[in-house]
């Protein structure tokens, strides 16, 4: 999945828990039940919308039907209608069978579960050649409906399969999840086929990888983007019609865990491959020509004779699962100093001590701080990344507005081992003799010791408390006036909940 990434905010996460909550007051409202909702699973077919078989093939062109439940409640007594009817004689079909739980009748292929479990998948299989080429109708539509006990519609999905002139087909083996820890590198086991007539004169590579993924190898031949995280490699070698070619054992593809990467993550990797084009090809035949080179090219190995076809394409997306490891949260305190009236400038906030970074924020968790300043101040301006909490209420609506003495705060992203966020307040002194304010901030599943999460606020010249002191300026400033803001009144959740663990599942 490629784009750019927005991170949730603790606006966005209450947002969604506000909907929740309304959700199960209306719940709580409505008139009770004689029987017990159903809970509903889902049976959702998919497939390339366009396939492509060469008119002269004579290996099988896989045609991969997915069905899926993404939510956790199996679905039960499910079918699903596999319907080739409008596909003309020329195409040769093979339908799914009885070694795929199904029944075919002509050109429909009826298959059956008892039960397609919560959150997992069922892929049945075309088989597809060119048949009689006589006949000039060289696309046809391939429909799937499926229906189960327990979903409330049908579901269909459709696609077409199509004659082509004799082509390169690619077919990449899928590659499996894997665990990795911080500063470790693994090999990628990258394996295809050419499954089509004709042969290919090189591949190209082409690797996208997460945020925390580094490449510990270089090759003349591959080109690296920081911008698109994105390694690029050609490679010549001839790859004929049935042959499977992997990377050469002495050139590897490795990836690794950048050293300071925070754990508990996954991290997507996507590997494709292609046929190279012929201005490729020239190229990297000139580069070859024209130097004796001291670098090291990624090499293709060959691995023999495809002995039948498999269920991949050219594309595989895989996770790179980062183990859980530390990052110390520490609360930055402050003291301010100064006479009744002084305007003071305040910085209180966070620090990562490490070893590792801190995770991104998301639906999950974000790193957050509650900033209660002490009585004897009144604020008057307060940090952008802070929203005032009013009555046990945070006023998303206000974030950044001066009101009252509660605020809760968070940083602008994650913080590397060694780095801090400060958050600036500015205050007038109304009451030296007032008790301490604090800062009290959340590290997550990170956090080793919760005993440096909270640091005081102090009024005089005192310590700012576990996190350390800061130094604060103030200036003599005569009567500020306050500043008025309505509060919101409705649509707004407890802050406690800022400081709970939950998870949200969206199926689309």
């Amino acid at each position: 999945m490629k784009g750019t990434m927005r991170y949730k905010t603790p606006l966005g996460r209450l947002g969604l828990a506000c909907a929740a909550a309304s959700m199960v007051a209306l719940a709580a409202a409505a008139p009770a039940r004689a029987e017990e909702p159903v809970e509903y699973g889902w049976a959702q077919p998919s497939m390339e919308y366009v396939v492509n078989v060469a008119m002269d093939a004579t290996t099988p062109k896989p045609i991969k039907i997915t069905v899926e439940n993404s939510v956790p409640t199996a679905a039960v007594d499910v079918t699903v209608k596999i319907d080739t009817s409008t596909v003309s004689a020329a195409f040769k079909l093979d339908l799914p069978g009885a070694d795929q739980g199904c029944t075919v009748a002509g050109k429909v292929a009826t298959c059956t579960l008892a039960e397609l479990p919560g959150e997992s998948k069922k892929v049945y299989t075309i088989d597809a050649l060119p048949g009689d080429l006589e006949v000039l109708e060289y696309q046809g539509l391939i429909q799937v409906t499926t229906s189960a006990a327990n979903m409330p519609e049908d579901q269909q999905a459709e696609g077409y399969v199509q004659l082509m002139s004799p082509g390169i087909d690619l077919v990449m083996d899928q590659i499996d999840d894997m665990t990795l820890e911080p500063g470790r590198a693994a090999k990628l086991p990258i394996q295809a086929a050419n499954v089509g007539t004709v042969a290919a004169a090189g591949v190209e590579v082409i690797l996208s990888v997460g945020l925390e993924i580094e490449f510990p190898d270089q090759y003349e031949n591959c080109t690296y983007n920081p911008d698109f995280l994105e390694l690029n490699c050609w490679v010549l070698g001839d790859v004929a019609p049935g042959d499977v070619f992997a990377i050469a054992d002495e050139t590897p593809l490795r990836i690794a865990v950048k050293d300071k990467a925070a754990g508990p993550d996954k991290q997507w990797v996507s590997a494709r491959v292609a046929p190279l084009g012929e201005e490729q090809i020239e190229e990297l035949a000139a580069k070859a020509a024209s130097k004796r080179s001291a670098g090291q090219q990624l090499r293709l190995a060959e691995v023999g004779p495809i002995p039948d076809l498999n269920d991949y394409d050219n594309f595989t997306q895989f996770n790179v699962n980062i183990p859980k490891n530390s990052a110390d949260s520490v609360a930055i305190g402050g003291t301010v100093p100064g006479a009744v009236g002084d305007e003071v400038d305040l910085k209180v906030g966070l620090r990562n001590d490490g070893p590792n970074n801190m995770l991104k924020p998301g639906e999950e968790w974000a790193a957050s701080a509650l900033v209660t300043l002490p009585a004897g101040v009144k604020a008057l301006t307060v940090s952008d990344r802070c929203t005032p909490i009013v009555d046990g209420e945070a006023q998303w609506e206000d974030e950044g507005k001066p009101i009252g003495l509660v605020y809760v705060c968070w940083p602008s992203d994650s913080l590397n081992a060694g780095e801090e966020f400060l958050f600036p307040f500015k205050v007038e002194i109304v009451d030296t003799a007032s008790a301490a304010g604090s800062i009290v901030v959340d590290g997550g599943v990170q956090d080793p010791d919760t005993s440096n999460n909270t640091a005081e606020i102090t009024m005089g010249a005192g310590s700012g408390g576990g996190g350390g002191g800061l130094p604060v300026t103030g200036a003599r400033a005569g009567l500020v006036a306050g500043v008025g803001a309505l509060l919101v009144a409705a649509g707004v959740v407890a802050v406690v909940l800022l400081r709970r663990r939950r998870i949200v599942t969206v199926v689309e």
